[in-house]
């Protein structure tokens, strides 16, 4: 199923204190999980640019058409990447109001821009998508393949995370299928969640090896998110809208570049 949902992180909490208040505002307890956790890398935004600058030469319209959707997608997260300064720069160079003007042009004068040096440079000094990854997840019995793409540019605390999740019925092989396509695993990971559900919004309490626990609350009303807010008291606790590596960075930790995050035995007793 794909959404689009406003999400923010609450910080440093403590558990028990934060299920108290959710049980006596009345949010239902949805269960515990138990989670492990494949990701995978999605390819870099520029070896997508080197390979759509060959397929859209393309004389053949579906192929060539199947690429420009592909092209559009790959300009949404480029947008999302690039300061407003620089995507003002980019359109008055090539006179055109916004980046996804691009795809609508007439072929030719595509094909000239995406050719040119400067595009090339713009994308290959944004060689990958920090905050778009591919995650399989088992939860007890539950399996899913997602993706996950959490966009950089936001207004307020509340930020904005596009996800597309299916249902698996292996965790072995859907890594296998993952695997013969080319996406290799780039790490394990491991984590407990405590979910509930308070009106249309999802709450997740998370425990991660070596951070603090944090809650998670994800709505497509900011009402709702601004609501929670206020019923739980936490005008005190650190929100913020970043990525769980981006938690871990603080600490000095690259989970990028850690191949295994397991709980201690010790940890999880």
């Amino acid at each position: 199923m794909a959404k689009l949902e406003k999400e923010i992180k609450v910080l440093d909490i403590v558990v028990e204190d934060i299920e108290q208040k959710l049980q006596k505002i009345g949010a239902t307890f949805k269960g515990e999980k138990n989670q492990k956790i494949y990701t995978y890398d999605i390819p870099t935004l520029y070896y997508r640019y080197l390979e759509l600058v060959e397929l859209l030469k393309a004389e053949n319209a579906l192929l060539f058409n199947t690429s420009l959707t592909r092209l559009k997608t790959l300009l949404v997260e480029l947008e999302d990447l690039l300061p407003d300064a620089k995507i003002e720069h980019i359109c008055h160079k090539y006179g055109i109001d916004n980046l996804l003007d691009i795809v609508k042009l007439p072929k030719n004068r595509l094909r000239l821009i995406l050719n040119d040096e400067f595009m090339e440079k713009i994308f290959k000094e944004n060689l990958i998508n920090p905050n778009k990854w591919l995650r399989l997840r088992q939860s007890n019995d539950k399996i899913e393949l997602t993706l996950k793409h959490v966009f950089n540019k936001k207004t307020s605390q509340i930020q904005n995370v596009f996800e597309v999740e299916i249902g698996v019925s292996s965790f072995s092989e859907t890594n296998l299928l993952l695997e013969s396509m080319g996406l290799a695993r780039r790490n394990y990971q491991e984590k407990i969640r405590k979910s509930y559900i308070y009106k249309t919004a999802e709450i997740e309490i998370d425990i991660w090896p070596k951070l603090n626990p944090y809650m998670e609350i994800e709505c497509d009303d900011n009402e709702i998110i601004l609501e929670l807010l206020e019923l739980l008291e936490l005008s005190e606790y650190r929100i913020v809208s970043l990525n769980t590596a981006q938690l871990y960075k603080e600490l000095g930790i690259d989970i990028q570049n850690i191949s295994e995050l397991k709980f201690d035995k010790s940890a999880k007793s």
